[in-house]
């Protein structure tokens, strides 16, 4: 059990503390910290209502701590391996060893790449505790007649916990009388009998459950619809032909794929020479220390073979049983986010039958080493996901230090159009719970982030001034409207950038889908008094003085028009060890040189820009000398110096 737990720190816990928040969770602690319980729970009336109720019971005790949690989801995967460990030892009492390799590849099962959502995923895994505890505390009743009554009464409770939170765990429930018939004494009729008649308590519970789910849940297909059962009406023999299909493959990827994929795809890291060393020293400690630990488990196990043929079978109704939510829905797992989440009922029928599988190898020792691989480039897999969590927290976090300098504060309403951001565990949907925590003050949901790319045309049918937008907002509603729309872009290295719609409607270094609505950016949304303040759990230290830093602070300077303080924060940035990584981002220190009369330097950065696109900066440049010749004073050095520049960029008249 302690080696499992070791098992869990090395897979999951290395850098625990630099995850965060991501996906769902970010707006939900938002909701729940920002506008209260109450809109939380109505946040998921529609989706998971009991399941819910849980979230009531853990956020106030963990509070908004991404490590809390991370190391929560840790603990309870550990735990859920320790209780499949435990039934399979009531079960098998005999075959230890097996039993083992059974939790011990559930514990780090590669399919499920969702491991570091930790707020969300510990609570699948608290729902799956239970679920496990009732079948473990089941077969303990057929083997406690003194303890019996209390222990099937505790284990009626834990199913009915499972069966009402949520579907991942849903039809697994049909597992217990294949359990209790592996478990009971006696003839074959006998066990049946007495299986069925163990098993119905459980079953009217599920029944109770079903129908309050057809008939009383108003909002039961309000995120999937039962795309199978609509394929076998609309054709049954096409229909059939599809879940064969479906199912076939699921088998594949659950059972095989997930692992090979774990290995295969080593190679492919993109990772950093320190890191990819660190995996490296990872992947080859896990394989000794796992391969030392098992050739040393000393069990007076009796026939490997045995435990193949009956548990093979159990493991084989575990994983049937375990598509039914997911196959009802027209889903098939696969490895990428977010459809990997899929993998999680899978989990336990897989890990059983590969175990079963390996029991069936005669040579021990070849047992032992085909096993210490399979978990060590599993925690490999683990851990270039964990690099990938931590990048996209980094992001995220450098998004929001970097907006919080540009844009103090935002006027009620606002509407914030960006470029797709370069994460993968974040959406626009996702991003805006972090937003309003910053820019609302409680209680209030006062702004809205969408990609341009995605959103324009669909959620937000029109970006023309003037047209009221309402969106609901699992809890609360925003209203905002057209008029209150600002552009923005962050693609790293480059600095967070306000779009700037005099110069920048036809800039083709933009996205298309910003560049479309770049005319419709409106700064005046920008309020200078800072109203933002940045969660110390997810923000805390000032952030790095770097050229970004100076970036931000001179653009709003320059949107104040103050000058003198965009070319001394100029004259800071310039001497740094940086640079701009977007010709755009010298725009303002040559606005604000002009604007001082230091044309000489205006002109030469004008020019730095020009050289390194002429072909898109050119046109951008004209537009900004433009601006400067209407909003300065004429003189000779004035005349002398948009001469020059509009002669060099090809500027039209």
């Amino acid at each position: 059990m302690w080696f499992l737990l070791f098992i869990a720190a090395l897979s999951y816990g290395l850098f625990f503390w630099q995850r965060g928040f991501y996906w769902d969770e970010f707006p939900w602690a938002w909701i729940y910290f920002r506008l209260g319980p109450d809109v939380l729970i109505k946040t998921f009336t529609t989706s998971r209502p009991f399941w819910g109720m849980i979230y009531q019971l853990t956020l106030p005790i963990l509070g908004p701590n991404p490590w809390a949690w991370q190391l929560l989801a840790i603990i309870l995967r550990w735990l859920t391996a320790v209780l499949l460990w435990a039934i399979l030892r009531l079960l098998w009492p005999s075959h230890t060893r097996p039993a083992f390799w059974a939790s011990l590849l559930f514990l780090v099962y590669p399919g499920m790449g969702q491991q570091y959502i930790a707020l969300m995923y510990s609570h699948f895994y608290i729902v799956l505790c239970c679920f496990l505890l009732s079948l473990y505390l089941s077969l303990l009743a057929l083997k406690n007649e003194k303890r019996r009554v209390v222990l099937f009464a505790a284990s009626y409770v834990l199913a009915a916990v499972n069966l009402l939170t949520m579907e991942y765990f849903y039809f697994l429930e049909f597992v217990r009388i294949f359990l209790f018939w592996q478990m009971l004494p006696g003839g074959a009729r006998q066990r049946i009998q007495k299986s069925v008649l163990y098993f119905l308590p459980y079953f009217l519970i599920f029944a109770g459950v079903t129908i309050w789910r057809a008939f009383f849940f108003t909002f039961q297909n309000a995120s999937y619809k039962y795309v199978m059962l609509d394929a076998l009406r609309e054709d049954f023999l096409s229909g059939l032909l599809l879940l064969s299909g479906n199912i076939l493959l699921s088998f594949w990827r659950t059972v095989f794929e997930v692992w090979i994929y774990s290995a295969a795809t080593i190679g492919t890291t993109g990772l950093g020479p320190l890191t990819l060393t660190l995996m490296l020293v990872l992947l080859f400690s896990v394989i000794f220390l796992v391969g030392i630990f098992l050739f040393k488990f000393n069990a007076n196990d009796g026939d490997d073979r045995v435990f193949a043929k009956q548990a093979g079978f159990i493991g084989l109704v575990f994983w049937v049983l375990s598509g039914g939510s997911v196959w009802l829905i027209g889903i098939v797992p696969q490895h990428n986010f977010s459809i990997d989440r899929f993998m999680l009922p899978f989990m336990l029928g897989a890990s059983l039958l590969l175990a079963c599988l390996i029991a069936l190898i005669k040579n021990k020792r070849a047992q032992m080493i085909l096993l210490a691989l399979l978990v060590g480039f599993a925690a490999s897999r683990h851990f270039r996901l964990d690099n990938v969590y931590r990048h996209d927290w980094a992001a995220q976090k450098d998004l929001f230090q970097q907006m919080t300098l540009r844009i103090p504060a935002l006027e009620k309403g606002t509407i914030l159009l960006s470029n797709d951001l370069p994460v993968t565990y974040y959406s626009d949907n996702s991003l805006t719970g972090p937003l309003n925590w910053i820019y609302s003050p409680p209680g209030e949901m006062n702004v809205m982030l969408y990609f341009a790319s995605i959103r324009v045309g669909k959620t937000l049918p029109s970006v023309e001034p003037g047209q009221p937008h309402e969106l609901y907002y699992i809890g609360p509603t925003f209203y905002g409207n057209t008029s209150n729309i600002l552009v923005i872009d962050y693609e790293p290295p480059g600095c967070f950038r306000v779009i700037d719609p005099e110069v920048e409607e036809t800039n083709r270094l933009l996205p298309p889908a910003v560049r479309d609505v770049a005319r419709y950016s409106n700064q005046s949304v920008i309020l200078f008094e800072k109203q933002n303040q940045l969660p110390g759990q997810f923000y805390g230290g000032e952030p790095a003085h770097d050229w970004c830093y100076y970036f931000g602070q001179a653009e709003l300077a320059r949107q104040k028009k103050d000058w003198e303080q965009v070319v001394e924060l100029g004259e800071i940035a310039f001497a740094l060890d940086d640079h701009p990584n977007d010709p755009l981002e010298r725009f303002v220190f040559i606005e604000g040189y002009s604007h001082v009369g230091d044309w000489k330097k205006a002109v030469e950065l004008s020019t730095t820009s020009y050289k390194i696109s002429k072909s898109y900066v050119g046109s951008l440049l004209c537009r900004l000398w433009n601006r400067i010749e209407r909003e300065t004073q004429s003189t000779p050095e004035q005349s002398s110096a948009l001469a020059d520049v509009r002669s060099k960029f090809e500027c039209s008249p």
